[in-house]
């Protein structure tokens, strides 16, 4: 059985988290099938502009499969560390395809799952998920990035509370934390994200693909910020994508970007 299911049609990619009987728990293999799976992405022809990334079944994902965590008990603590590193450059080599990824969570998101749904750049969650970042309710530091994406997606001090309790969140908190773009039922949630997808596809590729980069690397002071944005902008002025935006814009027409 394929643990990662990949499609593409209408300029848009779904992967999908394909072990539902183990709530796609996340283990080596899957982790192996997913690094697969993103480098043929990326040696394709790409005709696709965003990513949405879901899970089969009822869940999104359990976070890490047990039966791998308990079995790292019995190895040395440098081959841990380095096969921890493997596993979370696994997934999360998914952000170097550098187009938009949405996290379709349609159902319970834990752990290390819940982190890479973190890592992406928008998540659309269902209403009845349950959410948590519950590492240290197995005496285990978080991992998977959870302590930089975290941080990033709903502030600090909410990060940090969420990580110390390991406490399960849903529903109307998800909401109030920031934690989603769109919380919606479990039934519109792949529907959502698509519609999502094709507004970005409207979008011009190239402005899209420099400020996931402005997006993703942060910025220390407005100073950086702004210097960022002029350079983009001047090299976007010259482009043939801006010249079809602003022309389709006086004629009150849809642009017809190259992809």
């Amino acid at each position: 059985m394929a643990l990662v299911v990949r499609d593409v049609s209408d300029g848009i990619c779904t992967l999908t988290l394909n072990d539902p009987d183990r709530l796609n728990a996340m283990g080596e293999e899957m982790a192996q099938e997913f690094a697969e799976v993103v480098r043929g992405l990326k040696n394709s022809d790409k005709t696709f502009r965003s990513i949405i990334l879901t899970g089969a079944g009822r869940a999104f994902s359990a976070g890490g499969n047990l039966e791998m965590l308990k079995a790292k008990t019995m190895l040395s603590p440098e081959e841990n560390r380095l096969r921890m590193l493997a596993f979370y450059n696994s997934f999360l080599s998914i952000r170097d395809l550098n187009v938009p990824l949405i996290a379709a969570i349609n159902g319970h998101a834990i752990g290390a799952g819940l982190c890479v749904a973190c890592a992406c750049d928008i998540r659309v969650i269902s209403r009845s998920a349950k959410l948590g970042f519950t590492f240290t309710k197995l005496g285990l530091h978080p991992g998977m990035g959870a302590t930089w994406f975290l941080p990033n997606v709903i502030g600090s001090s909410r990060a940090i509370e969420l990580m110390l309790t390991g406490r399960i969140v849903v529903g109307e908190e998800v909401e109030s934390l920031g934690l989603a773009a769109r919380v919606v039922e479990e039934a519109k949630v792949l529907e959502t994200s698509r519609d999502i997808a094709s507004q970005i596809k409207e979008c011009g590729p190239e402005a899209t693909r420099q400020l996931l980069e402005t997006l993703r690397s942060g910025s220390a002071s407005l100073e950086q910020s702004l210097g960022r944005e002029a350079t983009c902008q001047s090299l976007n002025y010259k482009s043939d994508e801006f010249l079809e935006g602003v022309q389709a814009t006086i004629e009150k027409r849809k642009p017809l970007f190259a992809h």
